[in-house]
């Protein structure tokens, strides 16, 4: 939400109240340096701190969210990011290629969900199973599949258990994909919509010629 341009605009607004107040204070209302000062910066703050409150309004009404359900959203997005960065720590932990490689596919599901969310909140509702049920069964498997693998000395119960767990990890990608796919099932019927559309209209230009 608070982009560089936004931080810009607000610090260019809060520096211009700033000046102006500094000028009307001193030669406006005569209230001395030391009383100017102080009020001018008081000003710019003003200023700086009403602007961020206008545009997080405005980004709220643009995605369609309340600044409650942004307070819900952004909590559950901080308990997530700590949640990836535990699932990305463990592609260092396995030696096997193809767990490597299935736990890369982990994370790259659950950061692509993760950023969709983050950057278009209202999102985050369509990714509920991900966030609440998925995302942690992923890590808890996973650290314990890659805790099973480092342990030396295996036995067949062991063996056992790593194929049981890496089946079930192959699963849980696939309710990924899932959630991938939910998350984005507008922006698919937009495309759908927009491809007919053009589809048209190509047909009706063809019936002209």
């Amino acid at each position: 939400m608070n982009t560089f341009l936004q931080v810009l605009t607000r610090s260019g607004i809060g520096w211009s109240a700033g000046a102006a107040g500094f000028f009307t204070y001193l030669l406006a209302f005569d209230l001395g340096f030391f009383i100017t000062v102080p009020a001018a910066v008081g000003t710019s703050l003003l200023a700086f701190y009403t602007t961020k409150q206008i545009q997080k309004q405005m980004w709220l009404k643009k995605n369609g969210i309340t600044r409650r359900e942004y307070l819900f959203i952004t909590r559950n997005l901080k308990e997530a990011k700590i949640k990836i960065n535990r699932l990305q720590r463990q592609q260092l932990k396995v030696r096997s290629l193809g767990a490597f490689r299935q736990i890369l596919e982990l994370n790259r599901l659950s950061k692509r969900i993760y950023q969709l969310a983050k950057r278009e909140p209202r999102r985050f509702f369509k990714a509920e199973s991900f966030f609440y049920y998925h995302l942690d069964s992923v890590v808890e498997i996973t650290e314990k599949y890659t805790f099973l693998a480092s342990q030396p000395g295996k036995d067949k119960e062991a063996f056992r258990s790593l194929q049981q767990t890496k089946t079930t990890l192959d699963e849980l990608s696939l309710s990924l994909e899932q959630d991938l796919r939910k998350v984005l099932a507008d922006d698919m019927d937009t495309l759908h919509f927009e491809l007919d559309f053009a589809k048209k209209r190509l047909e009706e230009q063809k019936t002209i010629k």
